[in-house]
């Protein structure tokens, strides 16, 4: 926790602390709700900031991240430790990651309230995508490169290890998952309605006492850093002069385990069921071909698209979580989640993932 104290609303972000937070002389500071509905764990500003003497060489706008008000939501993210992780990734790994990510200026978390605050880099004119709609064959390409190029870097890297904050896929911490997936479970086969044909329920029940076996086997790949996260909702397309460049945001979810969940996570949930079945198999090629390029050596297509069919899986745990504890007054998440779920059940139903799951 810091010294100068974590504001809890946006209220709080005066020009006082955003000086001390910055280390200048902030004078005017005006905040702009963005992103509704994109995220669920967090609630995201763009703060316009003036700056006594002009503020040369100063941001004229910061991205403010702040818990979100939902209760539920909140509690989830203080169980699982996440505000203090994002906060963590970005002070320790940040620069480094092997995938552009925003600069941060200020960031503090206190796990004991579930308070946090963190100031960052503006991506915009980047253009942020969009999961509802999908993404386009050649996003998914850019999103998959850029994820390789993140995991090669830290490919059975034991520096990961170092960070005390960075768990591994089947930490302790992350057992949760399991009560968890099966409190939800009422509520998500609600939501879904007949959406959840009976073969889907018949898996996702047996999902239910399979989640830590999953982790287990997640960990059980090469290790590598692990976004957890990575879906078009936080990608940001086109760098600040409409460059090529792809930035992630959102590293809550962060862990040490297998790379190929990201990939998973992405196919399975972020484009259309067509445009997966057309692509899957190149792009997984590509993620495969991206690694060597950058120096992983062992890891071929085939071991790969297994560790795949295995992620999609697991992501039907996400979706059941998530779902059971969703604001229902979060239009564009209720949306995004339906045609999230829709994606995830053709992608276990084609690659018969459930045939991966242990037993």
């Amino acid at each position: 926790m810091t010294a100068l104290g974590i504001p809890k609303t946006p209220e709080a972000l005066t020009p006082e602390w955003l000086g001390a937070a910055l280390r200048t002389e902030v004078v005017s500071a005006a905040y702009e709700p963005i992103a509704a509905g994109v995220g669920f764990l967090g609630k995201l500003g763009r703060l316009r900031l003036g700056y006594a003497n002009g503020g040369a060489g100063l941001p004229a706008t910061l991205i403010a991240k702040q818990p979100t008000l939902d209760e539920k939501s909140r509690q989830l993210a203080i169980m699982f430790r996440f505000y203090d992780r994002e906060v963590a990734f970005y002070r320790d790994i940040g620069p480094q990651a092997g995938i552009r990510v925003p600069k941060l200026h200020h960031g503090a978390s206190d796990p004991a309230s579930g308070d946090f605050v963190m100031l960052l880099e503006d991506l915009a004119p980047a253009a942020l995508g969009d999961q509802v709609a999908g993404c386009s064959t050649e996003q998914a390409r850019r999103a998959i490169t850029a994820i390789a190029r993140c995991h090669a870097r830290w490919w059975q890297d034991p520096k990961l290890a170092a960070f005390a904050w960075l768990p591994v896929t089947n930490d302790p911490i992350h057992h949760f998952a399991q009560p968890a997936f099966q409190q939800c479970w009422p509520a998500f086969v609600q939501f879904v309605g007949d959406k959840l044909t009976p073969e889907l329920k018949r898996t996702g029940e047996a999902l239910g006492g399979n989640v830590i076996r999953m982790l287990d086997g997640v960990a059980g790949w090469p290790q590598t850093l692990v976004h957890g996260d990575y879906r078009a909702d936080n990608l940001f397309f086109g760098g600040a002069q409409g460059g090529e460049s792809l930035a992630a945001v959102d590293w809550q979810v962060s862990s040490r385990g297998g790379g190929a969940f990201d990939l998973a996570y992405f196919l399975s949930g972020n484009v259309t069921p067509q445009t997966r079945r057309a692509i899957e198999k190149d792009v997984v090629r590509l993620y495969v071909d991206t690694l060597a390029e950058a120096g992983v050596r062992g890891y071929g297509f085939d071991e790969c698209f297994e560790h795949y069919r295995f992620g999609v899986l697991y992501c039907l745990v996400y979706s059941v979580i998530v779902i059971g504890t969703l604001d229902p007054s979060n239009a564009r998440g209720l949306a995004m989640f339906h045609a999230n779920f829709e994606r995830v059940a053709a992608a276990i139903a084609d690659l018969d993932a459930a045939a991966t799951m242990p037993r």
